[in-house]
């Protein structure tokens, strides 16, 4: 299953320029996780998943939504623990 990604964008959908959102696709990337980014522009965002935050980056893996680019990086590493850790150690 393909993570979705909410990635915020302007007036064009084919420039993300959130650094926090960048931090996430760097995440997934690092950890070798396909995602389906979903350009979200800034009036768009109250609504992503039914509102559960108010800022982007939001993720969407499977049944499990998480907000905020370091939640998702802890959710990453633990959810995913075959892949390369984010935070090092054991």
């Amino acid at each position: 299953m393909t993570i979705l990604l909410y990635d915020l964008v302007g007036h064009d959908a084919e420039r993300p320029f959130s650094p926090h959102c960048w931090k996430t696709k760097m995440a997934l990337a690092h950890k070798g996780l396909p995602a389906t980014k979903v350009p979200t522009r800034f009036l768009e965002v109250p609504g992503v998943e039914g509102g559960v935050s108010k800022t982007v980056p939001v993720i969407r893996d499977g049944e499990r939504v998480v907000a905020d680019s370091f939640a998702i990086a802890l959710y990453l590493d633990e959810a995913y623990p075959d892949r390369p850790t984010l935070f090092g150690g054991e």
